[in-house]
């Protein structure tokens, strides 16, 4: 039951793309699509590029300071499992690449399975706080006028990061104690489900220094800064650096809302339609807009499968083999 309801997933992720795609490319004039993309500036994907990568490490700098409650973990074994994540997220169903990311980073650092998962949680959870300063960051620019309606806008940002945080702590506390009782007094099953339990919430420790919490945000910062930056020199390329801020805000902000929905491995058509929409609002042509979508989609596809298949290949592992990524974990 539980394979057809993945079976199930998938069909509808698989639709959702087609379904995109068919409407982001319906009436496209195919012959200005080529021209666009054959007269586009590629130069400008170098910076893209070089952000790229540093965004990633920054990513690896976050999850080290999240692990740093463990004990003092490699950069650069987490850099390169982020790569083997993205890699396995581009070619898995149901964003396999998660676990991918998590077994082959416990085959090099030996680190516990629940507090890799509660720690990629964390990052996750940043991205999300991340994600919905950018919205309110467009509404500011692009749909509110006035500076009352900026001001209650700005405080709402504070307001919403404020309350997630603070829920995602007491969470944390709260349920670390819970369990920490029910685990020394039981030495069965039940305590070996509440030792998991108290190790995976081992990963949230972080949330409870301040230090370690203004750390994290500020790193979360620069990863996103990265990737807006990265969106101006897409723009670049195909010269539609009109509004440069906003529309780089809006790529940036559409396709990663867009990615949230099930859709095929490497968001094909949700990514498309994101792009699309993102630029209409700009009155950007289709046919440029949907040029933009390719070069968007395909360079962090390349980038990421690339070095994910050369770091997990190192490792004498297969992404399409669980066996290989647990051999030699206990």
């Amino acid at each position: 039951m539980a394979l057809d309801r993945k079976y199930f997933h998938l069909a509808g992720g698989i639709l959702i793309s087609l379904l995109a795609l068919w409407y982001s490319f319906r009436g496209v004039r195919f012959h200005l699509l080529f021209h666009a993309l054959w007269k586009g500036h590629y130069g400008w994907l170098l910076p893209v590029v070089l952000l790229m990568n540093v965004s990633f490490l920054f990513r690896a700098i976050f999850w080290q300071t999240t692990l740093s409650v463990t004990r003092k973990v490699s950069v650069r074994h987490l850099y390169s499992s982020i790569l083997v994540g993205y890699m396995g997220n581009n070619l898995l169903p149901f964003r396999g690449g998660e676990m991918v990311r998590l077994l082959y980073t416990k085959r090099l650092e030996k680190i516990s399975s629940a507090v890799l998962f509660s720690t990629i949680f964390l990052e996750r959870f940043f991205d999300v706080i991340l994600l919905t300063i950018i919205l309110f960051l467009f509404f500011l620019l692009y749909g509110t006028n006035g500076y009352e309606g900026k001001g209650m806008m700005l405080g709402g940002i504070i307001l919403l990061m404020f309350l997630l945080l603070m829920v995602l702590v007491r969470f944390r506390v709260r349920l670390g104690l819970l369990f920490q009782d029910y685990s020394n007094g039981n030495s069965g099953f039940r305590g070996k489900i509440a030792g998991t339990v108290e190790r995976g919430l081992l990963g949230l420790s972080s949330l409870e220094s301040p230090k370690h919490l203004l750390a994290l945000f500020v790193i979360s910062s620069f990863v996103w800064l990265m990737g807006l930056c990265g969106c101006y020199f897409y723009l670049r390329v195909f010269d539609l650096d009109i509004h440069p801020v906003l529309m780089s805000v809006a790529l940036l902000l559409f396709t990663n809302l867009a990615l949230l929905l099930p859709s095929s491995p490497g968001g094909i058509g949700v990514i498309q339609f994101a792009t699309l929409y993102s630029m209409k609002l700009f009155g950007v042509q289709d046919e440029q807009a949907l040029a933009l979508s390719v070069v968007y989609q395909l360079i962090p596809f390349v980038f990421t499968t690339t070095l994910g298949w050369i770091f997990i290949h190192r490792q004498h592992m297969s992404l399409f083999d669980k066996g290989s990524l647990d051999a030699g974990v206990t």
